[in-house]
């Protein structure tokens, strides 16, 4: 048993944390695409959160756009759940038997962050704010696009610390 594997758990912790909370903001913030053609200037979100026709309004919204919401959405999810199997085990620091469970989270939620942050910067280009105004990626997108960069290290560091006995015991 190499020793800085002791401190894997940490690591993993530590990125899957500030990765929940980039995710979150960026997911929730009206910065994806931002516009500005003179004293025309403008912002938009994946989603009308907290507004009353929101629903009606995403499904109104084009499929790129819904594909992004979802996908977003879906990390989120996947961060969430990832943090109840993993932060009570690094707590208790009893065992850590969730490396496998780790490394395929870390993927599904690295793969479907990098789909949202693909195809939105893909499309946003066509897309025009009320009609007119061509728009590009704005600082919400931004901070997704560095949960998805740390994804992928959390990935990697989880992918490594697999295989180092499932039941190793930290302390």
């Amino acid at each position: 048993m190499h020793h800085h594997h002791h401190h894997a758990p940490f690591a993993i912790a530590g990125l899957l944390i500030i990765v929940t909370i980039l995710t979150g903001v960026g997911t929730f913030t009206d910065y994806w695409g931002v516009a500005s053609a003179g004293a025309l200037q403008g912002h938009m979100g994946i989603y009308n959160w907290g507004k009353s026709d929101a629903n009606r309004l995403f499904q109104r919204s084009p499929g790129w756009l819904q594909c992004v919401v979802v996908c977003q959405l879906m990390a989120f999810s996947f961060e969430l759940l990832f943090c109840l199997l993993v932060v009570p085990a690094i707590i208790f620091r009893r065992m850590m038997p969730v490396h496998a469970a780790c490394t395929l989270l870390s993927l599904i939620i690295f793969l479907l962050l990098l789909i949202s942050m693909i195809v939105f910067a893909a499309s946003i280009g066509n897309y025009r704010l009320n009609g007119v105004i061509p728009m590009k990626v704005g600082w919400s997108w931004g901070i997704s696009l560095a949960a998805t960069i740390l994804a992928l290290v959390l990935f990697l560091v989880s992918g490594s610390a697999t295989g180092y006995g499932a039941y190793s015991e930290y302390r």
